[in-house]
């Protein structure tokens, strides 16, 4: 894809440019239209991962306070051009400008969202407070589990075909393009890198799995991420999960958003954000809820028996995921060291790998 290089070098061009202008005036700019006028910000704590983020309370002219999330490019140059390359944060900006307001879970309230091509900036209600965000290295409840299952249920079927009418889901398709386009040149060097980092943390035989993936990642795209196309979040684990009243969940951190199968979304979460003896009793029962509340919300009838194998075909993608994010470093060390255990156990006790039929 031309586009990728082409947006690696205008990246590039801006991180040698550099920026001398504050946070606090580019916050205050932002955020004029939709809260007023803004007479001092302060910055509360901050971090950087795939994008670097901060809290931070809004003074008003008005005399009211808000506290706000804000994200902005990672400051490592490496992980920003990779992100960009990606698309990733043009696609969250893009997803609260057109999608936000319509789909049928919650997220959070977007106060501005503007990518202009190398920069951006996303401002967000700030949560803390309001609803309880669990560490990225928790496992969900039970409870929380039914409720996630029902939410990516309701979000598929709005979504279920959604990327394929008219031009106005281009961009979700786009991005199944672009991740392609990036495996073919990363994902190998990525696995073997994160599985160095991560040593006897992966079973011998689970690693070997591992390559045998990524090596025959055109055999392996071809059915995880053809049609039936949803909308899928792409990145549900419990990092990217804050929970409500009676434990409803709101759905974070939408910037790897996409047309794909709902598998993808289904066994990300139940591999990713289940602990492995709750995985293990549970994920038959969760799998029959998800296809009975997919078709009662107006999605397709799907079959039992198909739906457990693209369940087992897509664990292989949550591990692949968790070894490219420990390759890059885009998540703390204690979230993708319970990430890897949790995964290795689903792609063994689910034989995802032999459900590929990958090539020796």
């Amino acid at each position: 894809m031309r586009e990728v290089p082409a947006t690696v070098a205008r990246v590039a061009a801006d991180i040698a440019l550099g920026s001398s202008d504050p946070i606090e005036a580019r916050l205050r700019r932002a955020l004029h239209a939709s809260l007023g006028t803004v007479r001092r910000v302060d910055s509360l704590d901050e971090g950087s991962h795939t994008t670097h983020h901060r809290r931070a309370v809004v003074h008003l002219a008005c005399g009211d306070r808000r506290s706000v999330f804000v994200k902005t490019p990672s400051r490592h140059p490496a992980t920003r051009l990779l992100v960009e390359a990606a698309g990733l944060t043009a696609s969250e900006v893009r997803f609260y400008r057109t999608l936000a307001q319509s789909v049928p879970v919650r997220v959070p309230e977007c106060l501005h969202a503007r990518h202009d091509g190398t920069r951006f900036m996303l401002v967000l209600e700030d949560l803390t407070g309001t609803d309880r965000l669990p560490a990225p290295t928790e496992a969900c409840t039970a409870r929380q589990a039914l409720a996630v299952i029902d939410a990516l249920a309701d979000l598929h079927a709005y979504g279920w075909g959604r990327p394929e009418r008219g031009r106005a889901g281009g961009w979700l398709l786009a991005q199944v393009d672009r991740e392609r386009s990036l495996g073919t040149w990363l994902r190998l060097p990525l696995t073997r890198r994160g599985l160095e980092l991560a040593g006897d943390q992966v079973p011998r035989s689970v690693a070997a799995g591992a390559l045998r993936y990524a090596r025959n990642h055109g055999i392996a795209d071809r059915q995880l991420t053809g049609t039936p196309h949803t909308l899928i979040h792409n990145d549900c684990h419990i990092g990217n999960l804050a929970f409500g009243e009676e434990d409803q969940p709101l759905f974070l951190d939408w910037q790897m958003v996409r047309a794909g199968q709902w598998a993808r979304d289904v066994a990300y979460f139940c591999t990713l954000a289940l602990d492995p003896d709750d995985r293990r009793s549970g994920e038959d029962l969760l799998l029959d809820r998800y296809r009975r509340r997919l078709h009662a919300a107006g999605g397709p009838d799907l079959d039992a028996e198909e739906a457990r194998d693209a369940y087992r075909r897509h664990a292989a993608y949550a591990l692949e995921a968790t070894i490219v994010t420990l390759a890059i470093g885009a998540a703390p060390r204690d979230a993708t060291d319970a990430w890897l255990a949790r995964a290795t156990a689903a792609v063994d006790d689910l034989d995802s790998f032999a459900a590929l039929n990958l090539p020796g």
